[in-house]
């Protein structure tokens, strides 16, 4: 039995850090995850994103690791809420991001996110 817990815990505290990979900023993250400049980054990599884009696009991503920072870090909101909340939240950044794309790079937005979203779950 002591070992079943054990391993419940193990796995709940990999998936716990895991979630905060995505709002980690750096210096705040302690190593975890990618601060907000990694992120953009690799998203302008990824999506070939012009100079104006960035500049519109990085305070719409601090925004949303502030938001799920302080999610992660509640501690009287049950795991389930806590999850249903940042997916929330990552909906509302993603509706804020898309209009500042071109119709290619949203496609390509969108299907990262559902890779995104489809590795959350299996975690």
């Amino acid at each position: 039995m002591k070992k079943s817990r054990w391993i419940a815990f193990t796995l709940g505290t990999v998936i716990a850090f895991t979630s905060s990979n995505f709002a980690a900023e750096k210096g705040e993250g302690k190593g975890k995850g990618l601060s907000v400049e990694e992120r953009l980054k690799n998203m302008a990599e990824m999506l070939k994103l012009t100079d104006e884009q960035k500049a519109k696009i990085e305070p719409i991503m601090k925004e949303e690791g502030e938001k799920l920072r302080a999610i992660f870090q509640d501690q009287n909101t049950p795991r389930e809420e806590k999850g249903k909340k940042m997916q929330e939240i990552r909906k509302e950044i993603a509706a804020k991001i898309k209009p500042i794309l071109t119709p290619e790079q949203a496609e390509k937005y969108e299907k990262f996110q559902a890779e995104l979203a489809a590795k959350r779950k299996k975690q």
